[in-house]
């Protein structure tokens, strides 16, 4: 690997985290995934829910599956106040990230900035009921700056207006980068760095090759679901991403970020995909980090694995830091490493 395979990486990653693609609103994103997706591909589609799906080598034996969710995080406004606060629905939050989170609201009139309120911590000295409170979504709302429901009304803000994390991706230092939606961004881009490998060596592979972004995984795995039931392939590889080293974490949670992509093991994980992906990896001198999984839930590898009559299916994983957060953290290392790791396994089928 070499710069320009890091520049190639953070390019794709800082568009894909740029795009909003909460559940619900994926179609956002189709503009950006054809661009990125159809140049690398003989057959670009998109089905009516939302999933992206980019063919390569048409009528190839076996036919393979890589697939990478492109929803992210996020929220969805209920009701205004009176006096023109918000009150919205985390989609997939923890209440403790969201807390003075700043955010992005997706109107018909265009975005809108706004933070969710905090309570001073003079209030939780004075009052110790509230600081004894659990702190649930319901409770909290979010700030525009409106100080009346006609005003906040009338930048486009009504019940089922979406919003995402307002913070800029940035690069931390040796690789490290953050963003918001680097679950499963960093899991779409990977897919993406293996597409254009492929592509680009189309002339040495015989499989047919599906590379899809799917919707709703955060809410229960629909898109995938619907979309091993379409292709039926013969193998699948789920990308996606996985908890790494960081402080508080307990000490049985041992994948480190930039130490290569992570291959799971356990019931679900097919033991043909498994050894085949170690295989390349180990041929290729490309880093790599073994994730025993008994229980297999949790990503798109649960509805692939029993589509049909079954797939099957392995799970390629991006060590992440501070996941599910407005601040999550990946080496670009890895997800290059996850490409090629990809690229090389298509090419042993």
């Amino acid at each position: 690997m070499d710069d320009v395979g890091i520049e190639f990486v953070r390019e794709i990653l800082v568009k894909i985290v740029r795009a909003p693609r909460v559940t619900g609103i994926e179609y956002m994103a189709l503009p950006l995934l054809r661009d990125l997706m159809e140049p690398f591909s003989d057959i670009f589609k998109v089905d009516n829910w939302g999933n992206s799906e980019a063919v390569i080598n048409p009528g190839g034996k076996p036919v393979v599956m890589f697939a990478a969710h492109i929803d992210q995080l996020g929220i969805i406004v209920k009701d205004i106040t009176e006096d023109g606060f918000l009150k919205f629905e985390g989609v997939g939050w923890d209440p403790r990230v969201v807390y003075g989170m700043r955010v992005r609201l997706l109107t018909e009139k265009g975005e809108v900035k706004g933070v969710v309120s905090t309570l001073p911590p003079h209030i939780f000295k004075t009052y110790k009921e509230l600081g004894e409170k659990k702190l649930e979504i319901r409770d909290l709302t979010i700030d525009v700056g409106a100080s009346s429901r006609e005003e906040a009304e009338s930048l486009g803000i009504k019940p089922g207006v979406y919003g995402v994390p307002d913070y800029n991706p940035c690069d931390l230092f040796g690789d490290y980068f953050t963003s918001p939606g680097l679950d499963d961004g960093a899991g779409v881009t990977t897919i993406l760095v293996a597409q254009k490998r492929i592509w680009e060596h189309r002339d040495e592979v015989d499989a047919e090759v599906h590379i899809v972004t799917t919707i709703q995984e955060e809410i229960g795995l629909r898109g995938a679901e619907m979309m091993a039931y379409r292709i039926k392939p013969d193998i699948a590889v789920a990308v996606d991403a996985t908890f790494a080293r960081q402080p508080r974490l307990p000490e049985e949670f041992v994948i480190k970020a930039g130490k290569g992509p992570v291959i799971s093991k356990g019931p679900i994980y097919h033991w043909e995909v498994v050894n085949t992906l170690e295989g390349v990896a180990r041929e290729f001198k490309i880093p790599y980090q073994i994730e025993p999984d008994y229980r297999g839930y949790g990503t798109d590898t649960w509805a692939i694995q029993v589509a049909r009559g079954g797939v099957k299916t392995g799970l390629v994983s991006i060590p992440l830091r501070n996941m599910h957060s407005p601040v999550e953290v990946i080496n670009l290392r890895d997800v290059w490493w996850g490409g090629e790791l990809l690229f090389r396994f298509v090419e042993r089928l």
